[in-house]
């Protein structure tokens, strides 16, 4: 969940939200979940926590088409998860409040992830995920900066 959680939190979010989406559509494909054909392993609970973040988004109208997965127990659980959330309208709110109160005066995030609270500043983006895919972030970041203004802080590289 953490490699996904990062690219979420480093660029996924924030040009979601200088973009302004009136409506999010989610092509909801889950064979990147643990235990399935993708190997990806994303939990089940980081599906939820990434649907929980679309939802902050255009006024929480979010539309998500179920396309993908292989393995039907993984399917199920990951779908169960997913429309969990989006039946719970308070989570946004939970999620907005969580995201103010563990953002602190450097402008990192804390992120929860797994049970845990990491802060995911530039120092340390390597200790939270796989380094391979930290450099990802960064140069990602680094192709889409000239784009984006939220790419182009000192500190969304990572």
């Amino acid at each position: 969940d953490n490699e996904y959680l990062q690219v979420w939190d480093k660029i996924l979010m924030p040009i979601a939200k200088e973009y302004q989406p009136e409506l999010i559509l989610v092509s909801a494909g889950f064979d990147a979940a643990q235990d399935d054909m993708g190997e990806c392993h994303v939990t089940p609970d980081g599906f939820a926590k990434l649907t929980r973040q679309l939802m902050t988004l255009a006024d929480g109208k979010v539309v998500c088409a179920l396309e993908g997965g292989y393995v039907r127990r993984v399917l199920c659980n990951c779908v169960e998860n997913v429309v969990k959330t989006l039946l719970d309208r308070n989570s946004v709110k939970r999620t907005a409040v969580m995201e103010e109160e563990l953002s602190n005066q450097d402008g990192s995030l804390l992120t929860r992830m797994a049970g845990a609270t990491v802060t995911t500043t530039t120092t340390n983006m390597e200790r939270v995920i796989n380094s391979s895919a930290a450099k990802s972030i960064r140069d990602t970041i680094s192709a889409h900066q000239k784009y984006w203004k939220c790419l182009q802080r000192d500190d969304a590289i990572g």
